[in-house]
């Protein structure tokens, strides 16, 4: 589990930035109240920022996106989550972890000639949380939420058929008590036939009371197939399994791994 809980891809290997992605993908094709758009993925191991937030188990996940013109989009998005590896008895969580992540999130696209900026507000929610248990068994005290807020913004331009996205997320309180937090990231992508292509991720995480930040990597190929991408690639963080410790209890969830990720896109959803 995260001693704190850390959410993901900000990016194709971190979820976040997958949403983020989507919002802009659909905001030029929205029109009048706008189009939904959704996705269910499957992912062989769920990690955000690197860092396993499932126990490296196949996790299930769908997206629901409403993008409207002017580059307004808002969603949710959930996945499975299971944050240590040392169950409290046969086939039972750790006390107080939460089995599932619901995360709302909301912006806007701006584009300042050619650059494209996006502002969005992100909600990272674990609504099975067990506040009580979780806070005495990680030693923070009786009672803390594992949810909570990150403001995100991204600049991404292409030059050519390069593509590259800066990252900045700030949060005012941490999952878990862990006080402020920021982050700095970039994507590159790039296409090398009109199905597949290759990016990388690189990012860099700071919390207020963790004993170290830490970064982290990822780079893989995806292969789009119709309404399907199956995305494959190798991340992995600088964490020492001590460093690992207090972001997720499970400290092998911070090493280098392979991880697939099968999504089927449903582009028009809704056409309001």
């Amino acid at each position: 589990m995260k001693s704190f809980a850390m959410k993901a891809l900000l990016g194709a290997a971190s979820v976040a930035g997958l949403l983020a992605s989507t919002g802009a993908a659909f905001a030029d094709d929205a029109s009048g109240w706008g189009t939904v758009s959704a996705a269910v993925t499957v992912q062989s191991d769920y990690r955000f920022r690197g860092i396993s937030q499932n126990n490296r188990e196949v996790a299930p996940q769908a997206t629901i996106n409403w993008s409207l013109d002017g580059g307004w989009y808002a969603g949710v998005w959930a996945s499975k989550t299971n944050w240590t590896a040392v169950p409290a008895a046969p086939g039972v969580n750790f006390p107080g972890t939460p089995s599932y992540e619901l995360d709302i999130y909301g912006g806007k696209h701006f584009d300042l000639g050619g650059y494209d900026l996006n502002v969005e507000a992100y909600y990272y929610s674990y609504p099975d949380y067990n506040h009580t248990l979780g806070g005495a068994v990680i030693g923070v005290g009786p009672v803390v939420d594992a949810s909570y807020f990150e403001g995100i913004f991204q600049l991404s331009h292409s030059f050519g058929n390069l593509s590259l996205t800066a990252t900045g997320a700030v949060s005012p309180e941490f999952t878990l008590g862990g006080g402020t937090g920021g982050y700095i990231g970039g994507t590159a992508s790039y296409p090398l036939t009109d199905w597949l292509s290759i990016s990388a991720n690189v990012g860099h995480q700071w919390v207020e009371l963790a004993p170290t930040d830490y970064t982290h990597f990822d780079i893989g190929l995806s292969a789009t197939y119709r309404h399907f991408v199956l995305d494959v690639r190798a991340n992995g963080t600088d964490l020492n399994g001590a460093g690992c410790g207090f972001y997720m209890i499970t400290k092998n969830a911070c090493t280098t791994g392979v991880v697939a990720t099968l999504t089927y896109n449903i582009p028009d959803l809704f056409n309001l």
